[in-house]
């Protein structure tokens, strides 16, 4: 795992299209060089935990769509494609 929201990050998730735009903010230099350099390698998960029911997965692809950090504000900005959505509870009991 190269980012977690655990690590005091804050992110959004905005639509653009087909696409959908992940802002990441306080990523430090060493975690953005990272994650640009395996960019067409990358998945990212999210997942939702409602208080009423039972955890949803969301699996975003970024495949050739632009991955980009600025180093002057600490934010990674991801174009990411075929999201995938499912409930681990509907698959393991």
């Amino acid at each position: 795992m190269l980012l977690s929201s655990t690590e005091g990050l804050t992110y959004s998730f905005d639509q653009a299209g087909a696409l959908t735009v992940i802002t990441i903010e306080g990523v430090t230099a060493d975690q953005g060089a990272a994650v640009v350099g395996l960019a067409s390698e990358l998945n990212v998960f999210r997942f939702e935990e409602p208080p009423d029911g039972p955890v949803v997965k969301h699996w975003y692809y970024v495949g050739d769509n632009p991955v980009r950090y600025d180093e002057t504000t600490n934010t990674l900005t991801l174009t990411v494609q075929s999201e995938i959505e499912y409930r681990p509870d509907q698959y393991w009991e």
